[in-house]
Protein backbone atom coordinates (compact mmCIF):
# COMPACT_ATOMS: atom_id res chain seq x y z
CA UNK A 1 0.00 0.00 0.00
CA UNK A 2 1.15 3.85 -0.88
CA UNK A 3 2.43 6.36 1.43
CA UNK A 4 -1.30 8.02 1.28
CA UNK A 5 -2.66 4.79 2.25
CA UNK A 6 -6.72 4.97 2.25
CA UNK A 7 -8.02 3.03 5.28
CA UNK A 8 -11.72 1.47 4.96
CA UNK A 9 -14.31 2.20 7.38
CA UNK A 10 -13.77 -1.01 9.21
CA UNK A 11 -10.23 -0.04 9.57
CA UNK A 12 -11.00 3.03 11.41
CA UNK A 13 -12.85 0.72 13.69
CA UNK A 14 -10.52 -1.54 14.23
CA UNK A 15 -7.76 0.94 15.29
CA UNK A 16 -10.57 3.24 17.49
CA UNK A 17 -12.84 0.88 19.04
CA UNK A 18 -15.48 2.90 17.43
CA UNK A 19 -18.41 0.95 15.52
CA UNK A 20 -19.05 1.77 11.53
CA UNK A 21 -22.53 2.54 12.34
CA UNK A 22 -21.65 5.10 14.72
CA UNK A 23 -18.86 6.51 12.07
CA UNK A 24 -21.24 6.79 9.34
CA UNK A 25 -24.03 8.74 11.88
CA UNK A 26 -21.17 11.47 12.51
CA UNK A 27 -20.06 11.76 9.16
CA UNK A 28 -23.80 12.49 8.45
CA UNK A 29 -24.99 14.36 11.26
CA UNK A 30 -22.02 15.80 12.05
CA UNK A 31 -19.91 16.12 9.50
CA UNK A 32 -16.85 15.13 11.61
CA UNK A 33 -15.53 12.81 8.87
CA UNK A 34 -15.16 13.11 5.16
CA UNK A 35 -13.89 9.96 3.18
CA UNK A 36 -13.65 9.59 -0.12
CA UNK A 37 -15.41 7.32 -2.39
CA UNK A 38 -14.20 4.75 -4.96
CA UNK A 39 -16.39 4.59 -8.40
CA UNK A 40 -17.76 1.57 -6.43
CA UNK A 41 -18.80 4.36 -3.75
CA UNK A 42 -16.78 2.69 -0.80
CA UNK A 43 -15.33 4.92 1.81
CA UNK A 44 -11.92 5.67 2.27
CA UNK A 45 -10.15 7.36 4.98
CA UNK A 46 -6.86 8.82 4.92
CA UNK A 47 -4.14 9.12 8.03
CA UNK A 48 -5.32 12.51 8.87
CA UNK A 49 -9.17 11.31 9.69
CA UNK A 50 -7.74 8.32 11.35
CA UNK A 51 -5.67 10.52 13.74
CA UNK A 52 -8.95 12.99 13.86
CA UNK A 53 -10.76 9.84 14.89
CA UNK A 54 -8.70 8.68 17.76
CA UNK A 55 -8.61 12.54 18.83
CA UNK A 56 -12.34 12.29 18.98
CA UNK A 57 -12.19 9.09 20.97
CA UNK A 58 -9.72 10.51 23.22
CA UNK A 59 -12.22 13.47 23.94
CA UNK A 60 -15.49 10.88 24.52
CA UNK A 61 -13.47 8.70 27.00
CA UNK A 62 -12.83 12.17 29.28
CA UNK A 63 -16.54 12.82 29.39
CA UNK A 64 -16.93 14.96 26.06
CA UNK A 65 -20.19 14.71 24.47
CA UNK A 66 -19.86 14.26 20.59
CA UNK A 67 -22.28 17.04 19.79
CA UNK A 68 -19.51 19.21 21.63
CA UNK A 69 -16.63 17.68 19.95
CA UNK A 70 -18.28 18.19 16.40
CA UNK A 71 -18.29 21.91 16.68
CA UNK A 72 -14.16 22.47 17.49
CA UNK A 73 -11.61 23.37 14.92
CA UNK A 74 -8.80 20.72 14.57
CA UNK A 75 -6.68 22.65 16.17
CA UNK A 76 -8.90 23.31 18.97
CA UNK A 77 -9.28 19.87 19.23
CA UNK A 78 -5.70 18.80 19.16
CA UNK A 79 -5.65 21.83 22.26
CA UNK A 80 -8.30 19.93 23.99
CA UNK A 81 -6.16 16.48 23.79
CA UNK A 82 -3.51 17.71 24.57
CA UNK A 83 -5.11 18.68 27.81
CA UNK A 84 -6.68 15.42 28.50
CA UNK A 85 -3.53 13.53 28.25
CA UNK A 86 -1.92 16.10 30.47
CA UNK A 87 -4.41 15.31 33.24
CA UNK A 88 -5.06 11.35 32.65
CA UNK A 89 -3.53 8.22 34.04
CA UNK A 90 -2.99 4.83 34.58
CA UNK A 91 -3.35 2.99 31.39
CA UNK A 92 -5.89 5.54 29.67
CA UNK A 93 -2.27 7.85 29.07
CA UNK A 94 -0.69 5.03 27.76
CA UNK A 95 -2.94 3.76 25.02
CA UNK A 96 -3.65 7.54 23.89
CA UNK A 97 0.86 7.43 23.64
CA UNK A 98 0.31 4.44 21.28
CA UNK A 99 -1.97 6.00 19.38
CA UNK A 100 -0.05 9.36 19.05
CA UNK A 101 2.85 7.26 17.69
CA UNK A 102 0.45 5.38 15.48
CA UNK A 103 -1.00 8.69 14.13
CA UNK A 104 2.33 10.39 13.87
CA UNK A 105 4.58 7.85 11.80
CA UNK A 106 1.69 7.31 9.27
CA UNK A 107 1.84 10.71 8.68
CA UNK A 108 5.72 10.69 8.55
CA UNK A 109 5.99 13.37 10.93
CA UNK A 110 9.20 13.28 13.14
CA UNK A 111 8.88 16.05 15.06
CA UNK A 112 5.60 14.85 16.86
CA UNK A 113 6.48 11.76 16.76
CA UNK A 114 9.88 12.63 19.27
CA UNK A 115 7.48 14.79 21.06
CA UNK A 116 5.41 11.98 21.95
CA UNK A 117 7.96 9.23 23.09
CA UNK A 118 9.71 12.01 24.94
CA UNK A 119 6.98 12.63 26.72
CA UNK A 120 6.53 8.93 27.79
CA UNK A 121 10.15 8.76 28.82
CA UNK A 122 9.65 12.26 31.18
CA UNK A 123 6.68 10.61 32.62
CA UNK A 124 7.57 6.75 32.74
CA UNK A 125 11.44 6.03 32.58
CA UNK A 126 13.08 4.52 29.60
CA UNK A 127 12.49 1.20 30.52
CA UNK A 128 8.78 1.32 31.84
CA UNK A 129 8.14 3.36 28.02
CA UNK A 130 9.84 0.54 26.01
CA UNK A 131 7.86 -2.21 27.91
CA UNK A 132 4.46 -0.42 28.35
CA UNK A 133 4.31 1.70 25.05
CA UNK A 134 6.54 0.94 22.70
CA UNK A 135 6.93 -2.63 22.45
CA UNK A 136 2.53 -2.30 22.08
CA UNK A 137 3.21 -0.12 19.98
CA UNK A 138 5.39 -2.43 17.66
CA UNK A 139 3.12 -5.05 17.73
CA UNK A 140 0.41 -3.04 16.59
CA UNK A 141 2.40 -1.70 13.70
CA UNK A 142 3.45 -5.27 12.77
CA UNK A 143 0.08 -6.70 13.16
CA UNK A 144 -0.65 -3.35 10.13
CA UNK A 145 2.27 -4.00 8.04
CA UNK A 146 0.70 -8.02 8.18
CA UNK A 147 -2.19 -6.68 6.92
CA UNK A 148 -1.04 -4.24 4.03
CA UNK A 149 -2.10 -0.95 6.30
CA UNK A 150 1.44 0.59 6.38
CA UNK A 151 4.53 0.22 4.32
CA UNK A 152 7.74 -1.12 5.44
CA UNK A 153 9.20 2.31 4.80
CA UNK A 154 6.69 4.03 7.84
CA UNK A 155 8.16 0.84 10.28
CA UNK A 156 11.55 1.61 9.32
CA UNK A 157 10.98 5.49 10.09
CA UNK A 158 9.72 4.74 13.37
CA UNK A 159 12.35 2.25 14.16
CA UNK A 160 14.76 4.48 13.41
CA UNK A 161 13.84 7.37 15.57
CA UNK A 162 13.26 5.19 18.38
CA UNK A 163 16.71 3.78 18.44
CA UNK A 164 17.90 7.16 18.26
CA UNK A 165 16.34 8.41 21.20
CA UNK A 166 17.27 4.60 23.37
CA UNK A 167 20.67 5.34 21.90
CA UNK A 168 20.74 9.22 23.44
CA UNK A 169 19.60 7.86 26.45
CA UNK A 170 22.38 5.52 26.94
CA UNK A 171 24.72 7.92 26.77
CA UNK A 172 23.79 9.85 29.49
CA UNK A 173 24.33 6.65 31.17
CA UNK A 174 27.34 6.45 33.63
CA UNK A 175 30.03 4.16 32.83
CA UNK A 176 30.76 1.17 34.47
CA UNK A 177 33.63 0.00 36.57
CA UNK A 178 35.78 -2.13 33.66
CA UNK A 179 36.49 -4.51 37.00
CA UNK A 180 33.32 -5.78 37.62
CA UNK A 181 31.81 -8.36 35.55
CA UNK A 182 31.87 -8.13 31.77
CA UNK A 183 28.96 -9.10 29.22
CA UNK A 184 28.57 -9.35 25.38
CA UNK A 185 25.69 -8.68 24.06
CA UNK A 186 24.54 -8.88 20.19
CA UNK A 187 21.70 -9.72 17.85
CA UNK A 188 22.85 -13.12 15.33
CA UNK A 189 22.41 -12.82 11.71
CA UNK A 190 19.27 -11.64 10.08
CA UNK A 191 17.89 -10.53 13.19
CA UNK A 192 17.37 -6.85 12.94
CA UNK A 193 14.91 -5.78 16.22
CA UNK A 194 17.21 -4.28 17.96
CA UNK A 195 15.16 -2.14 20.44
CA UNK A 196 15.19 -5.31 22.64
CA UNK A 197 18.78 -5.64 23.05
CA UNK A 198 18.90 -1.27 23.49
CA UNK A 199 17.03 -2.06 26.66
CA UNK A 200 19.15 -4.94 27.67
CA UNK A 201 22.01 -2.60 27.79
CA UNK A 202 20.54 0.25 29.54
CA UNK A 203 19.57 -2.38 32.42
CA UNK A 204 22.77 -3.24 32.70
CA UNK A 205 23.85 0.15 32.65
CA UNK A 206 22.35 1.53 35.14
CA UNK A 207 22.89 -1.31 37.05
CA UNK A 208 26.64 -0.81 36.36
CA UNK A 209 27.17 -3.89 34.36
CA UNK A 210 29.98 -3.79 32.15
CA UNK A 211 29.18 -4.51 28.43
CA UNK A 212 30.40 -4.91 25.27
CA UNK A 213 27.87 -3.50 22.50
CA UNK A 214 28.15 -5.57 19.42
CA UNK A 215 24.67 -5.14 17.98
CA UNK A 216 22.73 -6.58 15.43
CA UNK A 217 24.01 -9.78 12.29
CA UNK A 218 26.84 -10.62 14.43
CA UNK A 219 28.50 -14.10 13.93
CA UNK A 220 28.86 -16.44 16.33
CA UNK A 221 32.56 -16.91 16.01
CA UNK A 222 32.55 -13.06 16.29
CA UNK A 223 30.66 -13.10 19.41
CA UNK A 224 33.08 -16.13 20.94
CA UNK A 225 35.81 -14.01 19.67
CA UNK A 226 35.09 -10.81 20.96
CA UNK A 227 34.07 -12.47 24.86
CA UNK A 228 37.20 -13.70 24.75
CA UNK A 229 39.44 -10.59 23.78
CA UNK A 230 37.52 -8.84 26.34
CA UNK A 231 37.42 -11.59 28.96
CA UNK A 232 33.93 -11.51 29.46
CA UNK A 233 32.44 -14.04 31.11
CA UNK A 234 28.57 -13.65 30.00
CA UNK A 235 27.14 -12.65 26.81
CA UNK A 236 22.97 -12.37 26.20
CA UNK A 237 21.72 -12.38 22.88
CA UNK A 238 17.88 -12.42 21.30
CA UNK A 239 16.00 -14.29 18.77
CA UNK A 240 12.86 -11.80 17.81
CA UNK A 241 12.05 -13.12 14.74
CA UNK A 242 10.97 -16.50 14.99
CA UNK A 243 13.93 -18.38 13.91
CA UNK A 244 13.78 -22.42 13.71
CA UNK A 245 14.93 -24.39 16.60
CA UNK A 246 17.81 -25.63 14.92
CA UNK A 247 19.10 -22.31 13.33
CA UNK A 248 19.07 -21.09 17.80
CA UNK A 249 20.53 -24.31 18.91
CA UNK A 250 23.30 -23.97 16.24
CA UNK A 251 24.33 -20.37 16.89
CA UNK A 252 24.48 -21.09 20.46
CA UNK A 253 26.79 -23.98 20.05
CA UNK A 254 28.69 -22.35 17.83
CA UNK A 255 29.29 -19.86 20.74
CA UNK A 256 30.07 -22.22 23.20
CA UNK A 257 32.31 -24.55 21.00
CA UNK A 258 34.45 -21.31 20.47
CA UNK A 259 34.42 -19.93 23.89
CA UNK A 260 33.75 -23.17 26.20
CA UNK A 261 33.76 -21.29 29.47
CA UNK A 262 31.75 -18.44 28.15
CA UNK A 263 27.96 -18.38 29.93
CA UNK A 264 25.13 -17.78 27.31
CA UNK A 265 21.86 -16.21 28.14
CA UNK A 266 19.02 -16.09 25.79
CA UNK A 267 15.47 -14.85 25.03
CA UNK A 268 13.03 -13.80 22.74
CA UNK A 269 9.47 -14.67 21.62
CA UNK A 270 7.29 -16.98 24.09
CA UNK A 271 8.39 -20.29 21.98
CA UNK A 272 12.08 -18.99 22.22
CA UNK A 273 12.09 -18.67 25.97
CA UNK A 274 9.91 -22.17 26.70
CA UNK A 275 13.62 -23.95 24.85
CA UNK A 276 15.42 -25.35 27.46
CA UNK A 277 18.80 -24.61 27.91
CA UNK A 278 21.61 -26.89 25.80
CA UNK A 279 24.00 -27.32 28.36
CA UNK A 280 24.69 -26.34 31.48
CA UNK A 281 26.39 -23.20 29.67
CA UNK A 282 23.62 -21.95 27.94
CA UNK A 283 20.40 -20.45 29.58
CA UNK A 284 17.06 -19.19 28.58
CA UNK A 285 15.44 -16.10 30.04
CA UNK A 286 11.72 -15.82 29.50
CA UNK A 287 10.95 -12.18 29.76
CA UNK A 288 12.11 -8.63 31.26
CA UNK A 289 11.63 -9.79 34.38
CA UNK A 290 13.90 -12.55 34.32
CA UNK A 291 16.38 -10.70 32.34
CA UNK A 292 16.72 -8.38 35.34
CA UNK A 293 17.02 -10.78 37.95
CA UNK A 294 20.22 -12.10 35.74
CA UNK A 295 21.04 -8.47 35.61
CA UNK A 296 20.66 -7.66 39.58
CA UNK A 297 22.99 -11.47 39.96
CA UNK A 298 25.92 -9.77 38.32
CA UNK A 299 25.88 -6.63 40.50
Amino acid sequence: MSINAQYSISDLSHYTGIKPHTIRIWEKRYNLLAPKRSCTNIRGYDGCQLRKLLNINTLLHSGWKISHISQLSEEEMDAEVRMVMDRSEGSSKIDFLINGLMVHMLNFDEQRFSQVFTQAVEQYGLKNSIVEIVYPFLKKIGVLWQIDDISPAQEHFASAILRRKVLSEIDRMPQADHSKNRIVLCLPPDEFHELPLLLAHYILLEKGINTVYLGSSVPPEMAAETAKQTKSGFLFTLFMSGAPAEKIKGYLETIHENAPDLKIYFSGSPETCKKSGLNDRIFSLEGIEAFERFAASLQ
